[in-house]
């Protein structure tokens, strides 16, 4: 508790409440698993899938500044699917999990809005980090579907880093619309060699709204 006061301390006079928004967006991810087994070996035609995604988070500026920090909340899908004509055999994978993100981006090219009528374009580059975990997760072998809860290498913590760039249209101060895309790759915390491995690689592209609070009139 004490580490997490001192950290608000330090945050908290470096927020703009003029500048603080929160934001909704939904989209879509194709991912793809990159799995090896203990020996090291990937299995052959694995491909990926285009799955849904949604996010509701918090951004402020940077003692108003252009760079922000975000926290979001999201539920990501991923999926991927593997067959083997040889032996007739088709794979299938879908998983869901609730993801805690922090973020940070930098806004440029920012229009200079002094009234609430005032329309105009931005862009942004954005990193973040993130821990995922499995709300839900089935594998299709054939006509028979196993539970993936349970499974080490799906229902444990994902940790991904991820990076992109995004647009801004500013319908007025207060209200935006944007469009952004993400590439993520989760990493794995620890020794894992000679182990089962299972990295998810995304690319997200996505819709969304924010509306800004504690507008300060001028």
């Amino acid at each position: 508790m004490k580490k997490i006061f001192c950290c608000l301390l330090i945050i908290l006079p470096a927020i703009s409440l003029s500048s603080q928004q929160i934001y909704l967006e939904a989209g879509k991810v194709i991912s793809s698993f990159a799995y090896k087994d203990s020996e090291g070996n990937p299995p052959e035609d694995l491909k990926g899938t285009i799955q849904g995604c949604f996010g509701l988070g918090y951004r402020f500026a940077i003692n108003n500044s252009a760079w922000h920090l975000s926290f979001e909340v999201s539920n990501n899908n991923y999926g991927a699917t593997n067959s083997d004509q040889s032996l007739g055999n088709y794979s299938e994978w879908d998983v869901s999990y609730l993801g805690l993100n922090v973020g940070i981006d930098y806004e440029f090219l920012k229009p200079d809005i002094y009234n609430a009528d005032r329309q105009g374009f931005s862009f942004y580059l954005k990193g973040l980090i993130a821990t995922e975990f499995l709300l839900s997760g089935k594998q299709k072998i054939n006509s028979q579907v196993f539970d993936l809860k349970g499974v080490e290498e799906f229902d444990q913590p994902v940790y991904f880093l991820k990076a992109g760039t995004g647009l801004n249209y500013y319908i007025t101060r207060n209200n935006v619309v944007f469009v952004q895309y993400m590439f993520g790759r989760s990493i794995l915390i620890g020794d894992h060699s000679g182990q089962e491995q299972l990295h998810y690689n995304t690319h997200t592209l996505s819709l969304g709204f924010s509306i800004r609070l504690f507008n300060k009139r001028k």
